[in-house]
């Protein structure tokens, strides 16, 4: 898919934008706190029905305003045209249609327009808990997997009932419990291998790439899941921790508890890498993740979101960055930054059609240049 035209009307700080895009590459400038990041975060929004803030939707709507939309005209492959629309009024539910039909769920639109955002937030993959890893796994399955995103749904309502039974203050129902607990553990099983054989899969892929954007030194980068699974069907560890979980009020096993363990040289990214290294691996990570949806599902190559990527990065790692992105693997392709020497050192190595825009108190505005043939 490409993003040809986006519209926004009170979208953050973005009162209102019209935008034609490049089918390649598009560079956004401005300082920090002008509205690069929100027309970034706009896009994701149309393949997601979400903030990559994970704020809740009226969050995203502009202080003054009572309602927000944003829309997106899209090209496929075989120039098929889809129109994505958003709409929310505040206080109500948003409305996300596509070619002017609502969907009734939501995650019947997950995976249509594929789309990997790297921004220095990805760090939390790293720094952060295990959710944030899920988080990331679930991300990439879901937009190739729909029968793992119909499984992830299911388990978490699952789970959600059966900890409202264990926090009851009365004997909870345990025919209820068994009930769920059954859900749960098939579900489980859906979730475990596919996670298993997506890690499998993905590791080989995201190895090779960190290796060429460090130059091929000598640093082995590895992922493992852990995970639940390992021990065998969940549930007959659910039954046999109930009155245990009775006590803390929640349940302690499960998918839902799954990590990933990142390492470098054997050891743990978290605690023995540099802050160039951090930056690069989670870098890494989501342009392998980039890779790895190309090749899965409809096999349609992903919009790529690069916001603010290259601060705290050596010069030698920002020019394999550069030159990679800016290789015939990738297709539409969008940049933010504060430093116009990083986009200029991009577009000098691209022989593909881009277009500027700058960015400033929330007024995007193209920036006129000779275009390339």
């Amino acid at each position: 898919m490409t993003l040809e035209q986006l519209s926004i009307l009170n979208y953050k700080n973005i009162a209102e934008a019209t935008l034609t895009f490049s089918p390649n590459v598009n560079c956004l400038i401005g300082d920090n706190g002008m509205g690069k990041t929100n027309v970034l975060d706009a896009i994701y929004y149309l393949s997601f029905c979400k903030s990559t803030t994970m704020q809740p939707d009226n969050m995203t709507m502009k202080h003054d305003s009572d309602v927000m939309m944003i829309q997106g005209h899209y090209t496929g492959l075989v120039d098929e045209k889809e129109v994505i629309t958003c709409g929310l009024k505040r206080g109500q539910r948003k409305h996300f249609k596509r070619n002017d039909k609502e969907y009734k769920r939501l995650s019947e639109h997950m995976g249509l327009i594929p789309l990997v955002m790297i921004s220095p937030s990805d760090s939390s993959l790293i720094t952060g808990g295990s959710e944030e890893r899920r988080r990331f796994l679930d991300i990439v399955i879901s937009q190739t997997n729909p029968v793992y995103l119909e499984a992830l749904i299911r388990y978490g309502k699952s789970l959600q009932q059966r900890n409202a039974l264990l926090k009851q203050e009365d004997e909870p129902d345990w025919g209820l419990c068994e009930v769920l607990e059954m859900m749960m553990a098939a579900d489980a099983d859906i979730i475990y291998e596919t996670r298993r054989k997506m890690v499998e899969d993905y590791c080989p892929i995201f190895q090779e790439l960190y290796s060429k954007l460090c130059n091929n030194t000598h640093e082995e980068v590895s992922l493992r899941l852990e995970s639940h699974g390992e021990r065998g069907n969940l549930l007959p560890i659910l039954q046999s921790w109930r009155e245990r979980e009775r006590i803390v009020g929640y349940t302690l096993h499960g998918p839902h508890k799954d990590n990933l363990d990142l390492t470098l040289n054997g050891y743990s990214i978290r605690k023995e890498g540099s802050q160039g290294q951090t930056k690069t691996y989670f870098i890494a990570m989501k342009l392998a993740q980039f890779l790895y949806l190309k090749s899965c599902g409809r096999c349609q190559t992903p919009i790529l979101l690069l916001d603010d990527i290259f601060d705290k990065l050596d010069a030698g790692r920002v020019a394999r960055i550069v030159d990679y992105v800016s290789g015939d693997d990738f297709g539409q392709i969008f940049i933010t930054d504060t430093n116009r020497e990083h986009l200029d050192s991009i577009l000098d190595q691209t022989q593909r059609d881009y277009r500027l825009f700058s960015v400033s108190h929330g007024c995007v505005t193209e920036i006129p240049h000779e275009s390339r043939s």
